[in-house]
């Protein structure tokens, strides 16, 4: 084997070599950003504490709309919906 064909040979397969550790790397950061996006970072949280903010947002959401609900039903006297019953009543006289 000739000087030049030793450095054609090693040269195509460090481009293949350097090719695959690429790809390998690649796959390894994308891996990484996936663990810093499952466990959060000191920037941001993590998707379990995101998944907890949601799901108190939702918590208080839900709060709000049985009161709202509630005041549109009659429950002996202290809903809203109690109220206008008594003002038709006493105006429809």
């Amino acid at each position: 084997m000739s000087v030049l064909e030793w450095i054609v040979l090693s040269a195509a397969a460090s481009a293949g070599l350097g090719y695959f550790v690429g790809k390998f790397i690649k796959l390894f950061k994308t891996w990484f950003d996936f663990i810093d996006e499952w466990y959060g970072t000191e920037e941001t949280p993590g998707i379990t504490a995101r998944l907890d903010d949601g799901q108190q947002h939702f918590n208080k959401i839900d709060a709000e709309l049985a009161t709202i609900k509630a005041e549109l039903f009659n429950n002996g006297g202290s809903s809203l919906r109690d109220a206008i019953d008594r003002i038709e009543k006493n105006t429809s006289k």
